[in-house]
């Protein structure tokens, strides 16, 4: 699968049929050998590897909007968010749009409406006026693709509503539809209970829906290493189906007649495996949380089939479900996560020490409260520090953050997580019918607000939300090897796996540095100064500008990178000029252009240059408007010889059904 992403063009079905076949056929006739067996049983994997994701890049093929378009636009609700400014975020399926013929029509749309009196009905079908622009491109390249993303979402543009929707029929009635409005329903109801930013977060925890969370909320949590708690996955399962799990087991258990009959831990196991269902389709069915769902109905059809619960092999079962439903999960940040963290802590309680240390006799009664609460503390404790250690590679390369005091922030809020938060939540539900759920809700908004205050606290301590440069793949390929060598081994081969991991780790600050980006809508330029630092040509807030800094692992603001005196900037453009450097212009008009192209190293320019005027420039390089139209963003590094690197995004991209081509004009 990751031989599939890596490629820059997009392959044919035929070949990896013919692979699939002829490495099964191979696998067959050398069955009982073991040596030729093992190999042919590793090229049978890469095949369907490769197949499932080819397979998958074709099942879910659908039209793009090629450009900005605005209309009339009829479509059914699918699903609808609202966020913390009280606007509306709906993923739409479009029935009409415009002057666009149907076959052009995107499967699937995403549009924010800012208008707070617009109210949405899963599975109605609206009319409104939107504004739809296609899936947006890599700020840089090499840097996270979002049109790639969505894709295989089905998703075909995005955008924004200019009027309020009318709705033109009532929803169906479909199941889709009716999960959807439930899941409203109670969002709703949380928020109206508990009220404010904790209960926006309380409905997250149950619903999934995370708009209406304020950003400086999300950014505290972020820093005090537990934002994973926002997302719904392993926690939030094992929380919730354990909690189902514990409560039916213990209830059944008061019959002692019941217990010596009956196969109850079974029958436990059982209802788990409903309750985990339910939470799945109410919560929204993210892929975390598919993937959370995946591995807790292994886990209790293990117990069903008297198996061990947790063990290595269900671990790797359920990747490999995952993989082959879902082939790009592969690439995203929580499939990688995830699993690196279930890995580690099953290879880190698996362990001769952990065996030992968690074998040895408790003392029963009253006696054994101070222990049990040791062991869980200890327990937080350790699964934070192994956890962390697992996902901070792989965090830092995708997010370029590390949050330095996770472990003091898991032990301080994880106890009212699994204590209060999530019981609280499962109540909540079960009573919600009845009306009677207010108690519970009132507690768990107690426990979400005492989260929230840790939260705060942490995220105040100084450098707790550390932000790290951009590495290069293969320092991340390198330390997640390491990684997986040391913790599926069970020898002591094992610790070489810590090699590795340390070169991946030294090679970390490696990866290139451009000396100029420039945004794929030549709106925004930066340009790397004497210092190492960039200067922006805008002081503007926007996302282009903020990711540019975070891959830089910059922690100022775009209003403070643009304070450079390298960098002056008129009415006419921007030009930058440092000694033992190229001076570089960015003209805003081709006036502009005509000046910089006698007295400017390199020039940049924001409007189209005619030919005539791209032979008569004197710069050693004359980039215009168009050529960042046509490759998107574009990045430029000098070398000491003088040689001038281009690189742009349309070009790391490759040429795959994600990536649009435009030509000139």
């Amino acid at each position: 699968m990751a031989l599939y992403f890596s490629l820059d063009f997009e392959p044919p079905a035929w070949p990896a049929a013919v692979a699939l076949s002829v490495t099964a056929t191979v696998l067959w006739l050398v069955r009982r050998r073991p040596g030729s067996a093992l190999c042919a049983a590793a090229l049978f994997c890469l095949a369907i590897g490769f197949g499932a994701a080819v397979l998958r890049a074709h099942l879910v093929a659908a039209p793009v909007l090629e450009r900005p378009m605005s209309g009339a636009l009829v479509a059914q609700v699918i699903a609808v968010e609202s966020n913390e400014n009280g606007g509306l975020s709906a993923i739409l399926a479009p029935r009409s749009f415009g002057r666009l013929d149907a076959a052009a029509l995107p499967a699937k749309v995403r549009i924010h409406i800012r208008l707070r009196e617009a109210v949405l009905r899963p599975g109605a079908t609206v009319q409104l006026r939107a504004r739809l622009m296609p899936p947006p491109e890599p700020v840089q390249p090499g840097g996270f693709d979002f049109a790639r993303q969505v894709w295989f979402e089905g998703l075909g543009a995005v955008g924004f509503a200019y009027t309020v929707p009318e709705e033109l029929s009532p929803p169906a009635g479909d199941i889709p539809a009716m999960l959807v409005n439930l899941r409203m329903k109670i969002g709703e109801r949380i928020r109206s209970v508990i009220g404010g930013t904790s209960g926006a977060v309380a409905a997250a925890l149950i619903n999934g829906e995370r708009a209406s969370i304020p950003d400086h909320v999300s950014d505290d949590l972020r820093a005090a290493g537990i934002f994973h708690v926002l997302s719904i996955s392993g926690l939030h399962m094992v929380l919730f189906a354990g909690s189902v799990f514990w409560v039916v087991r213990a209830a059944l258990a008061l019959s002692p007649s019941m217990t010596l009959r009956y196969p109850i831990k079974k029958w436990a196991a059982a209802a788990a495996l409903f309750g985990a269902t339910f939470y799945l389709l109410i919560s929204g069915a993210a892929i975390a949380t598919q993937r959370a769902w995946i591995m807790i109905c292994l886990m209790f059809i293990a117990i069903l089939l008297d198996r061990p619960a947790l063990t290595m092999r269900n671990v790797m079962l359920a990747a490999l479900v995952i993989l082959l439903w879902r082939p790009d999960s592969l690439i995203g940040a929580s499939f990688q996560m995830s699993f690196a963290a279930v890995i580690a802590l099953i290879a880190f309680y698996e362990s001769n020490t952990m065996r030992t240390w968690t074998s040895r006799p408790r003392t029963s009664g009253l006696g054994s409260l101070p222990g049990i609460a040791g062991t869980y503390v200890l327990g937080i404790a350790l699964t934070s520090i192994v956890a962390g250690a697992a996902t901070g590679a792989i965090a830092a390369y995708h997010f370029n953050r590390i949050a330095l005091y996770g472990l003091a922030g898991n032990m301080a809020a994880m106890p009212l997580v699994g204590i209060v938060v999530m019981p609280m939540a499962l109540l909540s539900l079960l009573l919600m019918p009845f009306g009677l759920d207010g108690p519970a809700l009132w507690a768990m908004g107690k426990g979400v607000e005492g989260m929230l205050l840790v939260a705060h606290e942490v995220a105040s301590w100084r450098g707790a939300d550390r932000l790290v440069p951009e590495a290069p793949l293969h320092a991340l390929i390198l330390t997640v090897l390491g990684g997986l060598w040391l913790a599926l081994w069970r020898e002591n081969w094992r610790f070489a796996g810590v090699l590795p991991m340390a070169l991946g780790l030294a090679l970390w600050g490696s990866a290139g540095k451009p000396d100029v980006l420039i945004d794929r809508d030549a709106a925004l330029f930066a340009v790397r100064t004497t210092d190492g630092a960039l200067a922006l040509t805008s002081s503007r807030p926007s996302y282009t500008a903020e990711q540019w800094l975070r891959h830089d692992g910059d922690g100022r603001s775009p209003r403070e990178a643009a304070r450079s005196k390298a960098v002056n900037c008129d009415g006419e453009g921007c030009i930058y000029r440092e000694m033992g450097k190229p001076v570089i212009a960015f003209p805003a008009t081709l006036a502009a252009t005509v000046e910089d192209c006698t007295r400017a190293d390199v020039v940049i320019a924001k409007v189209p240059v005619p030919h005539r005027l791209r032979r008569e420039c004197g710069a050693r390089l004359l980039l215009d408007y168009f050529s960042f139209w046509r490759n998107g963003a574009t990045t430029l590094t000098f070398a000491e010889d003088g040689e001038i690197t281009v690189a742009t995004a349309l070009e790391a991209r490759g040429d795959r059904p994600w990536v649009q081509r435009r030509k000139n004009q």
